[in-house]
């Protein structure tokens, strides 16, 4: 193929190729000369649609994102179907499962360089927190706790999922203590929210 070679949608065609590459590997890395021999374009037809390499990641990252929220969508049962707590431990639940099964991609995701360069980055991430907190709000409100505590919960149970996910990836879990005692289904257990200690 030749940069005389016209798509028919390249831009999304780009995105698609990217994250199949990403499932194949462990690492965030792209290339954006691989990707274009891969759709079948040159590379000057890649910097059509995206001014920057880093302008294609970031939007193969918002995709991601898209993805983790589309997955909560399909697979977390309705809101008042089970009790608040329950749902976000298992919003948790499917947080590391995406995780886990794309690593590279999820990788990508959050080591991807300053979002407030990117907006649809940003919107896609700010979107995937908002459905963090709504959930993690339910569970708060429904423990009869101060609203307040809303917002800390969602950081508190992101911050789980994400250290945890980020620990077991670069193997540091298995290195502790000679192994790793805490299995993946166990990690949302402790989304559990401290109602004592938030009542203080």
């Amino acid at each position: 193929m030749t940069a005389n070679y016209h798509h028919g949608n390249l831009r999304d065609t780009l995105i698609a190729a990217a994250i199949t590459q990403l499932a194949q590997q462990n690492d965030a890395a792209l290339s954006l000369r691989e990707l274009a021999r891969t759709v079948g374009v040159s590379i000057a037809a890649v910097y059509r649609h995206f001014p920057s390499k880093e302008a294609l990641l970031a939007e193969v990252a918002a995709a991601g994102f898209a993805a983790m929220m589309a997955k909560w969508d399909r697979q977390l049962p309705p809101a008042g179907s089970l009790p608040a707590e329950q749902r976000f431990q298992l919003l948790g639940q499917l947080y590391i499962e995406f995780a886990l099964n794309a690593p590279a991609h999820y990788r990508l995701m959050f080591e991807h360089q300053d979002v407030r360069q990117f907006p649809a980055l940003q919107e896609a991430a700010q979107a995937c927190f908002n459905y963090v907190l709504q959930t993690a709000g339910a569970a708060v409100r429904e423990a009869g706790v101060d609203p307040r505590w809303e917002r800390a919960a969602a950081s508190a149970g992101w911050s789980l999922g994400h250290g945890y996910v980020m620990l077991l990836l670069s193997g540091r879990l298995a290195m502790a203590d000679g192994g790793n005692d805490l299995s993946p289904a166990l990690v949302p257990r402790f989304f559990q929210l401290p109602v004592e200690a938030l009542a203080k």
